[in-house]
């Protein structure tokens, strides 16, 4: 394949790149967490393309102008081996971005990993061969009406069904062996440890029907272990 087509494929291939990472983040957010890590991945990966192209662009540069070609077969007579500005710079900028980016991954964190302190539901999730579990406490009155008035407790197996917009503080255990809570649509991703609980926290915003599968295998009907996140005004 000639050079040229390659740059054709390359170039397409980052505008799809950017098209569907395009599309994806100007969707709604299903929660908060999910938002927060999608910027932090863009903020990462874009500079890290445009970087990465400017490499390649310097690579390419040197290897077409100083080749060994007719009338061009010996290099410099006396070769720049130290420039201060240039040395300072490559060390200065990359500092700057890795602080950037320190800056802003702790800033997702605190997005993340803060545990609201007086949330509408808690939600036990609770890991078996196969199957998961969830009990599920309205903390706050008027958070759920159900078809014979308001409850406060409730206990299902395979799928649960929350209002958008509540705070829900999750507690995960396992009863046997090393699973994985994974909810995909949230890029969420938890493990649940045997003789070890997990606390965590989630917001579902947008109405729909969202998967649950164990990302640990756990054992031959792993695949098995599935579940359903309902989420309604």
């Amino acid at each position: 394949m000639s050079g040229l087509r390659r740059s054709g494929l390359a170039t397409v291939s980052l505008v799809l790149l950017f098209v569907f990472l395009g599309g994806r983040v100007s969707a709604d957010p299903v929660s908060p967490g999910q938002e927060a890590t999608q910027q932090l991945f863009l903020l990462v990966l874009v500079p890290a393309i445009g970087i990465g192209v400017f490499v390649m662009a310097l690579v390419a540069y040197a290897v077409l102008k100083f080749r060994v070609r007719k009338g061009h077969t010996t290099g410099p007579l006396n070769p720049e081996t130290h420039n201060r500005r240039l040395e300072t710079a490559w060390t200065i900028i990359p500092a700057i971005i890795l602080v950037i980016v320190g800056i802003a991954a702790f800033q997702t964190l605190i997005t993340t990993d803060t545990i609201p302190q007086n949330p509408d539901v808690i939600l036990q999730i609770n890991a078996h061969q196969w199957y998961w579990n969830f009990n599920i406490t309205y903390v706050r009155n008027g958070t759920w009406l159900n078809s014979t008035g308001q409850f406060s407790y409730e206990n299902t197996t395979g799928a649960f069904t929350l209002k958008a917009g509540l705070l829900v503080k999750l507690v995960l255990r396992s009863f046997d062996v090393a699973h994985s809570f994974y909810l995909v649509d949230f890029d969420f991703k938890i493990d649940v440890i045997p003789g070890h609980t997990n606390t965590y926290w989630l917001q579902p915003l947008q109405p729909g029907d969202y998967v649950i599968r164990c990302a640990e295998f756990c054992g031959a009907p792993h695949w098995t272990m599935t579940a359903s996140l309902h989420v309604v005004r």
